[in-house]
């Protein structure tokens, strides 16, 4: 058996041919990827075969050697879920999804389907309004076909609201808050910092009223740099590492509070938020099962939650290049300022107004 890679070295035309159980008398290996996918290492393979059936290219996914990384891909276990949602959920989804021609488990590794010419969307430089009605219909879709679904309780590896990695996110937060103060205390607003501090505690209690809310499959990390769009208009979404059985706006508040510019968010944020509800009710979830006020209350919540996961753990994580760390950029103020616009730690009862 030939050993799975753990980087570019490993990926040969001998290991390609004998993971995808087909001829392969050559390979070209290109990283791709850098500053804009910090848990793994991301190569596209352009291979030479016979086989009339062999793709032009695929993708190779495999963790990162990142040691900050490596430690919080782990804490929240990323490759395995990845793994698993592949093995377990991707072939019933009703949204489009690259297809996994390799999908090993330890070590992990991930062989997919190219999905050029469709091109992923640019973080840094924000969604455009076509792109974001594009993303927030995409999501729609998927989250009703989730929508309190019965298999959702027997994917024991999804885990739900009440998972250790985010309920206590006080020792990590108090481990890279610090840090994230150094780096951004001075650029952001005083009242949300504070904010921060304060929800921080919370957050198991938060969550604890929560617990009993209508869930779906959740991407978890649903932003333009993983989704994949085409010229016809349709659109593919990628890296499922942080799947979770959570309500719907969990993914909806990530999208529009840092895939936005500050200026799109504020002149489009409510058209997409009603957008999104609209599409739920179009695929069969109604206000019975989930009110808008729900979703939009959940929303504004999000905001400060997200606000404070970055400060626990994103500066543990390597931003790779300057790209990466623009991206950094993007996602902490963007999301502080919407948590300001929208005064979150008032609505929630904290203090200084």
């Amino acid at each position: 058996m030939i050993e799975t890679p753990r980087g570019q070295d490993g990926i040969t035309a001998e290991w390609m041919a004998a993971a995808m159980a087909m001829p392969i008398d050559s390979i070209e290996v290109e990283r791709i990827g850098d500053g804009s996918g910090f848990m793994g290492q991301v190569f596209r393979v352009r291979l030479s075969s016979p086989a009339a059936d062999c793709p032009d290219s695929v993708i190779v996914k495999m963790p990162t050697t990142d040691p900050g990384a490596l430690f919080v891909g782990e804490l929240q276990r990323v490759w395995e879920r990845e793994h698993c949602c592949y093995r377990d959920v991707v072939p019933l989804m009703n949204i489009r999804v690259p297809t996994a021609f390799v999908n090993l488990a330890e070590p992990p590794c991930l062989v997919l389907e190219d999905l050029a010419p469709a091109v992923p969307g640019d973080h840094v430089a924000g969604a455009t309004l076509e792109q974001a009605e594009i993303a927030i219909d995409l999501l729609a879709r998927h989250h009703a076909a989730w929508f309190e679904h019965p298999l959702l309780d027997s994917l024991t590896w999804m885990p739900g609201l009440d998972d250790p990695a985010i309920l206590d996110l006080a020792p990590t937060f108090a481990m890279g808050w610090p840090l994230f103060l150094e780096r951004y205390g001075d650029r952001l607003p005083e009242r949300c910092l504070r904010w921060c501090e304060q929800f921080v505690e919370q957050i198991p209690a938060w969550i604890a009223g929560h617990v009993d809310d209508p869930v779906t499959m959740t991407h978890g990390d649903f932003r333009l740099d993983n989704i994949f769009f085409a010229d016809d208009g349709t659109a593919a979404v990628i890296d499922w590492q942080l799947s979770i059985r959570a309500p719907g706006q969990a993914d909806l508040v990530y999208f529009c509070a840092n895939n936005l510019t500050v200026e799109m968010r504020r002149a489009h944020e409510d058209h997409l938020i009603e957008r999104y509800i609209a599409g739920l009710r179009a695929h069969g979830v109604g206000p019975d099962a989930v009110a808008d006020e729900a979703i939009r209350s959940g929303y504004v919540e999000g905001l400060l939650f997200y606000a404070v996961s970055f400060g626990a753990s994103l500066l543990t994580i390597d931003p790779a290049n300057e790209r990466g760390v623009a991206l950094f950029d993007a996602l902490v103020v963007r999301t502080f300022t919407a948590v300001d616009d929208h005064a979150v730690g008032s609505t929630m009862g904290f203090h200084p107004a």
